[in-house]
């Protein structure tokens, strides 16, 4: 008879040097395990691993192995799944990841499981591994009504602690995995879950950080999160992701900003209206300044992601971008090469335009070259330079806002605690382009010494 307990994995990766990469702390961290964990049958035991903080338990006495993967480490959970079944255990994927490439991993698994699935999902999967029935995929859907068990997850371990209110975005911007496999909808929690959640955390943090795509597509269920957190007393310093129209909002910003919240991470890709169009994010490049102002005028800081190498960028666009974040007092820049990732509609475009420049579309998951390192690889044709020219003016880019007084003046705010956070994220910032800048002036000096070597 089938022992029932499941053993839950969320993999690391392997570096370049083929080292699995490990450490003892992090920012923050993905949420996976502990709503996987709460879906689960009574009668059954949970096993819990994450890889980044502790070695698998490959003797577990686990019969169903659970896999969960939301990017690049796929490949590591391939290697896992592989191992496992060697030793006659069952595999299921899921995550992103093996949602948008489950025709990659579906030879490594049993099955795979798509979307996110509650307990009556999880109680049909594991009921099926029981009786010997399991189907090769399930489409459970989106839901995450219940309350997530906080008692596995070790808050000491990261700066800030992840909380989640919904899943999804109301945006389908053609770059973005999130809106691939959510459709342009969002979905909520229910908020007794998210304020029972809350009262758990505030006995043993004071740092959380919403994990949500973006937390203003509901901005009367935002403003009720606020009022709940306010009414209930809760002293929580935080910040979480949104789309940058929130700066139409000053209301909901001024009880965010009451609320505790300190920063906002919004994506504003390009400050070209064009490159906005041709990827379909529904937003103004005119509408950005006003919109920065009122955010910082609420008194919350903010943190830009943006992307280089759209098909109207340039070799001047470098320049053009690093004074913007400059003059709009953008506290962290989050830089990264386009990166068409399987699954969007760019990948699919820029296939049919044969503007690829690999056939596998699954090494575009091998791009990572370090653990929240940017996409510093340019693995398509752009329009306007070459490739190399791409990846020349992205490390431009980083150069441009590496400076020592740019990482101190991005980093000071009134708030000691947020500058030191601002710090050393800016100082890493200034560290990973030193690392790229080295290994960019490394693959030169190998071309021309094999160039040289050709001609001898």
């Amino acid at each position: 008879m089938m022992r029932r307990k499941v053993y839950f994995i969320q993999p690391t990766y392997r570096d370049k040097f083929g080292k699995l990469l490990k450490g003892k702390s992090l920012y923050t961290m993905s949420l996976v395990l502990q709503a996987l964990h709460s879906t689960v049958p009574h009668d059954w035991e949970v096993q819990l691993c994450n890889e980044y903080f502790e070695d698998i338990d490959f003797d577990t006495d686990a019969s169903v192995i659970g896999i969960s993967s939301m990017g690049y480490e796929i490949y590591r959970g391939i290697e896992i799944a592989d191992e496992f079944r060697r030793r006659g255990k069952k595999v299921m994927f899921g995550g992103m990841q093996a949602h948008m490439s489950s025709d990659f991993a579906l030879p490594h698994c049993d099955t795979v499981v798509h979307g996110n699935p509650g307990r009556t999902a999880m109680r049909q999967i594991l009921d099926d591994f029981e009786k010997g029935e399991v189907q090769r995929e399930y489409h459970c859907g989106v839901d995450l009504n219940y309350q997530i068990d906080y008692s596995t997850l070790n808050a000491k371990r990261l700066l800030f602690t992840p909380v989640i209110t919904s899943v999804g975005c109301n945006y389908r911007c053609d770059y973005c995995c999130i809106a691939a496999l959510y459709k342009g909808v969002c979905r909520v929690r229910k908020l007794r879950h998210v304020f029972a959640e809350l009262e758990y955390l505030h006995g043993k943090t004071r740092r959380i950080a919403f994990m949500d795509t973006n937390i203003h597509s509901r901005h009367n269920y935002l403003r009720a999160l606020c009022e709940g957190m306010l009414s209930r007393k809760f002293r929580f310093v935080w910040g979480a992701q949104a789309t940058i129209d929130i700066g139409d909002d000053p209301e909901t910003l001024r009880i965010m900003r009451k609320a505790g919240c300190k920063a906002l991470f919004i994506g504003l890709e390009s400050f070209t209206q064009a490159n906005l169009e041709n990827v379909n994010k529904a937003q103004s490049v005119k509408s950005y300044g006003r919109r920065i102002e009122n955010i910082h005028r609420a008194g919350i800081k903010i943190a830009a992601f943006l992307m280089y190498g759209f098909d109207h960028d340039t070799k001047e666009t470098a320049a053009e971008l690093s004074e913007l974040v400059t003059r709009h007092n953008i506290a962290l820049p989050m830089i990264n090469l386009l990166v068409p990732l399987p699954g969007t509609p760019l990948y699919t475009r820029l296939k049919s335009e044969n503007r690829l420049m690999i056939k596998d579309e699954h090494d575009f998951l091998k791009n990572n070259i370090g653990y929240n390192s940017s996409f510093n690889l340019c693995l398509y044709k752009p329009l306007q330079m070459t490739a190399d020219e791409a990846e020349a003016g992205f490390i431009d880019l980083l150069g441009r806002l590496s400076g020592y007084a740019s990482v101190v003046r991005r980093s000071l705010c009134p708030d000691p605690r947020l500058s030191v956070f601002f710090l050393y994220s800016n100082w890493l910032f200034r560290r990973e382009y030193l690392r790229l800048k080295k290994m960019r002036e490394r693959r030169f000096a190998h071309s021309v010494q094999q160039a040289a070597e050709c001609v001898t």
